[in-house]
């Protein structure tokens, strides 16, 4: 909006943002703390932000601190250098024609996806909520829990946020959390056909202490410490973003299965890890809970079937996870383990029906891939063009990385120089702490940038659209078309209210 002063001074810029009347109800979840930021981000709102995927960026505090040697050296397989995830691996489909989306980073999204997230962040921005980019990279996956409400989504976005904050005002560090790692309660250990990671719940090492005195937060918090390993250290956005799990109740009578952590677990998850779970595995049931299975089978859902498998027989889970990765006790062929952290995963082959590489010298290592940063990923812009949203934020290891794995150095690999790096220190260490400016988003807007419904302006924002190619203005139009319809209806309701 451009104005001249009484003075007939040059016209000024001002920024100007249409706020509601009123806000609506806090999440119930939240806290005074959260409702601070709010003020304060009101109070700041004519301040430059920066922004990511669309949303205003909150500092983030720093989850996890792993040393060096206690990352697992096959962290991420080489393989996902050349995978590319088939239709299976983006989408879980049902015989109703509904669809679940699996990938959600640095990945296509539909128009009528497009048009969820555009609401979701015009919803964030009149509400002056600010978000930090792991959470706001994870946007279509609150819309996708919430059924597509924009409110709702963002509640569970704003609740996560607040958890996280008070639940990581320090590092989980692995040197604190050794003596419970050893333990071989919850670790890694496989991956599936599709390079998804198997996280391994044995409910009879919960130690019997644990039980007694009902301390079921220390479970969390080593299941907690792995989703968060996962995501800095395992996750590649596009083609890794999920993990399966496998719960193992052998050894467990019916009274002894603890009903009130598995609740735990699957609450958790659920809340804090919206879309990160692609399947569980039930093995070594009790026989008397065996032989309820197919009774149970016939009360879920389709969409729960493929989401819960009862594993009865060793094919049950070796259809989607090759026997040389499962341990016996599981249904596979690999010894059980005795040690469990580092986590003990093994290189590939990962395919089920592909016999043991002849390979001599897998190459470890490959989690320095990506710069911390990196593996949060984002979300698919429609004004940048494809290769800019599918781009993977490269580290200055990465050109090493390709050769040794026999691959040629994509173009987009930019060797930095050491003065460069955004980290010094790849493996773990307080500087992988999240902070107002990220790889991912756009520079400060300056005092007269408009974050506009029609601009959006999020991490990928950098190509104009005039210099759109004539593919992507298809795209463009399309999108455009259903924003139109959006704004029409609100002019009419807001004519309506005089």
């Amino acid at each position: 909006l451009k104005c001249s002063n009484a003075a007939g001074r040059p016209p000024t810029v001002c920024r100007v943002e249409l706020l509601p009347m009123g806000f609506p109800p806090w999440p119930s979840t939240a806290s005074t703390n959260s409702l601070a930021s709010r003020a304060q981000a009101h109070v700041d709102s004519e301040a430059p932000a920066t922004f990511a995927n669309g949303f205003r960026v909150l500092p983030e505090n720093n989850a996890i601190e792993v040393e060096e040697h206690n990352v697992a050296p096959f962290s991420v397989p080489q393989e996902v250098l050349s995978f590319q995830p088939d239709d299976q691996a983006v989408f879980a489909r049902f015989l109703n024609g509904d669809c679940e989306r699996k990938l959600h980073c640095n990945i296509e999204l539909s128009a009528e996806e497009l048009e969820a997230l555009r609401l979701l962040q015009e919803e964030a921005r009149a509400h002056f909520a600010s978000l930090p980019v792991s959470i706001s990279a994870s946007a279509t996956r609150y819309l996708s829990h919430s059924h597509g409400d924009p409110k709702k989504a963002l509640k569970m976005m704003e609740a996560t946020t607040e958890w996280r904050s008070s639940y990581f005002t320090r590092p989980l560090s692995d040197n604190d959390m050794a003596e419970d790692l050893k333990l071989g309660l919850v670790y890694f250990a496989a991956r599936d056909k599709a390079l998804r990671p198997v996280l391994v719940f044995r409910a009879s090492r919960i130690p019997a202490a644990w039980h007694r005195e009902r301390r079921y937060d220390q479970v969390i918090r080593v299941l907690v410490f792995c989703m968060e390993y996962f995501l800095r250290y395992m996750a590649v956005p596009g083609k890794i973003e999920s993990i399966n799990v496998v719960i193992d109740l052998k050894d467990l009578a019916m009274s002894q299965i603890p009903i009130g952590v598995l609740r735990e677990v699957h609450r958790s998850m659920g809340m804090y890890y919206v879309g990160r779970i692609f399947r569980f595995y039930i093995c070594n049931m009790p026989r008397f809970l065996g032989t309820l299975v197919p009774l149970a089978k016939k009360v879920l859902t389709e969409r729960q079937r493929q989401k819960l498998v009862f594993v009865c027989r060793p094919e049950d889970i070796t259809r989607d996870i090759a026997e040389a990765q499962l341990e016996e006790d599981l249904g596979g062929s690999r010894p059980q383990e005795k040690d469990f952290f580092p986590f003990p995963l093994l290189p590939g082959p990962f395919e089920t029906s592909e016999p043991r590489s002849q390979r001599k010298e897998p190459v470890p290592g490959v989690h320095k891939l990506l710069t911390p940063e990196g593996f949060k990923g984002r979300l698919w812009n429609w004004r940048a063009k494809p290769e800019e949203n599918r781009r993977l934020d490269f580290s200055e290891y990465a050109a090493d990385i390709f050769r040794k794995c026999g691959l040629p150095v994509p173009a987009e690999v930019v060797v930095r120089k050491p003065s460069e790096r955004s980290d010094s220190h790849p493996v773990g260490g307080s500087n992988d702490k999240a902070h107002v400016t990220n790889t991912n988003a756009e520079e400060d807007p300056p005092p007269e940038a408009i974050v506009s419904d029609e601009s959006t302006k999020d991490s990928l924002s950098n190509a104009d659209v005039e210099v759109l190619e004539e593919h992507h203005r298809s795209k463009l139009q399309e999108v455009e078309a259903v924003h139109v319809g959006a704004v029409a209806s609100s002019l009419a309701v807001a004519a309506a209210d005089g």
